[in-house]
């Protein structure tokens, strides 16, 4: 079955939240640690009383989730479901320093009431009046995944018909410092590298907001159709790379070579890019990055099905994506492959329709 994406938003590092804006301007090498986003016109989306004690994700995620909304206007939505692995942060983070600060006395119940994971959720579907399916997914980097997989369901079992889907996560001072720490952030004197290749531990760490329509049935206008999602925590070399995605794209009814293009995610670590750059140079076909773009972070794949779909839709591939190969003078099929982590891989096939 197919499911048809009838509209799309995204909030990134680039103004990626205006209609005719295609990394015209972007780099293919960072400058930066962190990939930071370029804010919209919050007020166009929040009234402007609101806007000063609403979070930071909670601005990101609400105004791609309206602007997402208002590319089909009318069209009621059967249920509304989000990811984020990391949930509202820099509310958490607020709300337990003023427990440590005021003596757990006298605390603001605001940080409390927005800390929590479905708080972007909850609020769309009051600002849209959807009263119905509402959920979030929280799962580390295969968050979106299971996402679009619950999506995937209610609309095969015809549970809904139209769902407003999304991915957010948010980066701020404090979870800055603490990948820092970790180790995970690549060291100022490797940002020259290009991600393809790249001879340096850690990766340049992002921020972002995507959502989509997905529905059973193609509205005028409609281009790009969602085949399939599958994902698997056993990858531990490319020849199961392979196998996993062999399987899966039997299951979607294609076969390697129907493949246009593939979005690679890597995102520069030698190390855990090691399977994934085995298995793309194996299979030989054009290859393009999307994390050079938008950063690493949790539900960075959100952002690669929507480049994944303006691609087709202008049947075209930023030129500072592209690092393999020529576009085909046709983009039908677009595999994602994602990763983030050692052993866990997430694949989503993106079809012309």
């Amino acid at each position: 079955m197919e499911i048809f994406i009838n509209g799309t938003s995204c909030i990134s590092h680039y103004q990626t939240f205006l209609d005719d804006y295609f990394f015209e301007d972007a780099k293919t090498i960072q400058e930066n640690n962190f990939l930071f986003i370029s804010d919209p016109n919050y007020k166009d989306y929040i009234p402007a009383a609101a806007i000063r004690r609403t979070s930071h994700i909670l601005k990101m995620g609400i105004s791609a989730g309206l602007m997402c909304a208002k590319k089909r206007e009318g069209l009621p939505f059967d249920a509304i479901i989000t990811g984020t692995a990391m949930g509202c942060f820099e509310d958490t983070d607020k709300f337990l320093r003023s427990i440590d600060e005021n003596d757990e006395k006298m605390l603001t119940p605001t940080s409390f009431i927005q800390s929590t994971h479905n708080t972007v959720a909850g609020q769309l579907a009051l600002l849209l009046k959807c009263h119905q399916y509402n959920f979030t997914y929280v799962h580390q980097e295969l968050s979106f995944e299971f996402v679009l997989l619950d999506a995937l369901m209610l609309l095969q079992e015809k549970e809904a018909q139209n769902v407003l889907v999304g991915g957010v996560d948010e980066l701020i001072p404090s979870l800055c410092e603490l990948f820092e720490r970790a180790g995970h952030i690549k060291k100022t004197e490797n940002l020259g590298e290009s991600l393809r290749n790249s001879t340096s531990k850690g990766y340049v760490a992002g921020e972002g907001a995507a959502f989509f329509q997905l529905s059973s049935s193609k509205q005028p206008g409609t281009q790009v159709a969602l085949k399939g999602v599958k994902t698997s925590t056993l990858i531990d070399s490319s020849k199961a790379l392979s196998e996993f995605t062999s399987d899966f794209l039997k299951e979607t009814g294609f076969g390697i070579n129907d493949i246009s293009l593939v979005f690679s995610g890597i995102n520069g670590d030698m190390e855990l890019d090691k399977v994934l750059n085995e298995y793309t140079n194996e299979i030989q076909k054009p290859l393009a990055s999307f994390k050079n773009l938008c950063g690493e972070y949790f539900t960075a794949s959100a952002f690669a099905m929507w480049m994944a779909v303006r691609s087709i839709e202008k049947q075209k591939i930023p030129v500072a994506a592209l690092y393999r190969g020529e576009v085909p003078s046709e983009l039908k099929n677009i595999l994602i492959i994602n990763h983030s982590s050692a052993n866990t891989y997430s694949l989503l096939c993106i079809s012309k329709c």
